[in-house]
């Protein structure tokens, strides 16, 4: 059997794969509906696998949480562990949402665990992202490990994830506005929501927060009881000399600047590393720490497209970055490394491309970008339906002062300035987006 069969093969059985998370969505209609009762349900008629899994570290935040996860699981590698994650959402394939024990799970058996979980739940509502948070400890608890690394789906409090009663280390990386519809319009009610991940004598380690988010994580902290290590107050970084020093109780941690782009890695670098200084059951050393954060690959932030499709036919004196960053913050860490990266290299145009969904802030993140680049072209969302309309962005835009231009597709995008020289390219404002990206590269 060729590659190109094998992979046709495999690509027909993830389709099936996710049509049948879909039904899930067909006989319960609320995609996003925030809840334990039903994800513990079917735990429990599944004899609790949640409560046999390896230690876990459960992060929650709104930006950060994938890149932090990178490094701690590139880490534990380094020192030869064998780790579960637990990720969403995906780029290219729903794969890369479950790792167990450092390996993708085949869709083969994600179609068997789902068969055999839905089966077990009978006719029960249940949501998509339950459904699957269900599977993946169910798969986690039947393979040994010596960690999981679980990221929240939406908030904390009520993430299907947040059933996990004593776990490891708790981690709770930047926190802005997002997700508003669900968590709230206050970055105090959205803070409460991530709060929502701490438990009783586990220590919690916030990455930097704004003052009024620190109030909410410290009275969530004492109200439970929780550890928290708040930046600022009970650990510190600071960059010199193109390292990073880390300070928690009288000690100093030195790892190396991370090779992922962009000045906010730094923070999930320190946030990374806090991790090992407050966890005493591994025998991590510090070389492989280095190692770690050196080693560290996360697609979709900030990275640089060197090989396949897209940078065959681009013209060879331009560049293309993708980044799934989609709220404000992220929109501020773009422009701020585009504003410096401008000083580094010269080119003649900077292009930021651009689809957002429809919940997202897209006017105050395009502003972010006004005096950074020379034109934004906006594409579709394809296959979304919640899709940004590329007229409505355009009148934005237009209401800026910024040139702009709309295209059908990111492909016809693609075609358009694959001529243009001199040009860094950024593609910005979902993480469906860079999927986008990835599969159109590598055909």
């Amino acid at each position: 059997m060729t590659t190109k069969v094998k992979r046709t093969s495999v690509l027909n059985k993830e389709k099936i794969f996710i049509k049948q998370l879909e039904n899930f969505t067909a006989s319960y209609p609320k995609f996003i509906d925030l809840s334990l009762e039903r994800v513990l349900n079917l735990l429990n008629k599944l004899g609790n696998p949640h409560l046999n899994l390896p230690p876990v570290i459960h992060v929650a935040g709104t930006n950060g949480k994938g890149s932090t996860i990178a490094y701690i699981s590139s880490i534990f590698k380094q020192n030869n562990k064998n780790v579960h994650i637990y990720t969403s959402p995906h780029l290219v394939s729903i794969k890369e949402r479950i790792i167990i024990s450092n390996k993708y799970v085949s869709i083969t058996k994600l179609i068997e665990t789902l068969n055999y979980c839905a089966k077990i739940n009978e006719d029960n509502p249940i949501t998509q992202f339950e459904m699957l948070t269900v599977i993946a400890f169910y798969l986690m608890s039947k393979k040994s490990a010596d960690v999981a690394i679980i990221e929240t789906g939406l908030g904390g409090r009520l993430d299907a994830t947040n059933v996990i009663l004593k776990p490891l280390l708790t981690i709770i990386t930047t926190i802005s506005y997002d997700h508003m519809e669900f968590l709230g319009n206050t970055i105090e009610a959205i803070a409460g929501e991530k709060a929502g991940i701490m438990k009783e004598k586990v220590f919690c380690i916030s990455a930097p927060q704004e003052r009024t988010v620190e109030k909410v994580l410290i009275k969530k902290a004492k109200k439970i009881d929780a550890k928290l290590l708040l930046n600022r107050r009970d650990w510190n970084f600071s960059k010199f000399d193109n390292k990073i020093h880390i300070h928690f109780h009288n000690r100093t941690l030195i790892i190396p600047k991370p090779k992922m782009k962009g000045s906010h890695q730094t923070i999930n670098a320190a946030l990374a590393s806090m991790a090992f200084l407050c966890i005493k059951n591994f025998k991590v050393t510090i070389d492989n720490i280095n190692l770690g954060i050196l080693r560290a690959k996360w697609p979709g932030r900030l990275e640089e497209i060197k090989t396949g499709y897209i940078r065959d036919i681009l013209d060879s004196s331009s560049e293309i970055w993708v980044d799934g960053g989609h709220n404000i913050s992220g929109a501020n860490a773009i422009a701020d490394w585009l504003g410096s990266y401008k000083t580094k290299k010269y080119f003649d145009n900077f292009v930021l491309i651009c689809g957002f969904l429809k919940n997202k802030d897209a006017e105050n993140m395009i502003i972010k970008f006004k005096d950074k680049i020379n034109k934004i072209i906006f594409v579709p969302i394809e296959e979304n339906q919640n899709s940004y309309s590329t007229k409505k962005l355009s009148k934005i835009a237009s209401s800026l002062n910024m040139q702009s231009a709309e295209f059908n597709s990111l492909t016809n995008a693609i075609l358009t300035i694959k001529n243009m020289e001199k040009t860094i390219f950024v593609v910005f404002g979902s993480l469906y987006l860079a999927g986008e990206v990835y599969k159109i590269n590598r055909n």
